[in-house]
């Protein structure tokens, strides 16, 4: 299948952002791919399953503010409740830009009804989060892979 298909929708979303601190669009969108995420109807609706995001070169503290795609998304998933949808990440850094946005992201996809699927590098695996569940481990994974990033981009403003 090449991704392109109409047909019955899968429940399946890939929540993309572009940033210079993320994998690319192109290495997300193929991530999203090999977990299902295709084109498809919702009902009578042809909604994209892809939701994008370009953020470079943005540096603010109000990211739900910033992303406008994804909050619009939020909120149509909020009026749709699409119990048991499942929201696909490329890595925890994606779901959010620090510990607190991240667990924003996810409490609000939680009330939604929804399932949210994080690709992690660690191990080359991924995790589903279901309502409730400890997101502990995955918090401490986004601050670490933000701190990773800080670190980078400073030491790339120092060459």
């Amino acid at each position: 299948m090449s991704g392109k298909e109409t047909g019955h929708f899968n429940g399946k979303w890939g929540v993309i952002t572009v940033n210079e601190r993320l994998p690319s669009k192109g290495e997300q969108i193929a991530r999203a791919r090999s977990f299902g995420v295709t084109e498809s109807m919702l009902g009578p609706k042809d909604i994209s399953a892809l939701i994008v995001d370009d953020v470079t070169g943005k540096r603010t503290t109000n990211w739900p503010g910033v992303l406008k795609e994804r909050a619009t998304f939020l909120d149509m998933m909020g009026e749709l409740h699409t119990v048991g949808d499942q929201v696909f990440f490329a890595t925890p850094l994606c779901v959010g830009f620090s510990r607190s946005h991240a667990r924003e992201t996810i409490e609000r996809l939680w009330s939604c009804g929804m399932l949210v699927h994080v690709h992690t590098v660690r191990g080359n695996g991924s995790a589903l989060y279901a309502d409730g569940d400890d997101i502990t481990d995955l918090l401490s994974m986004v601050a670490a892979e933000q701190n990773a990033a800080n670190v980078r981009k400073s030491r790339a403003g120092k060459s």
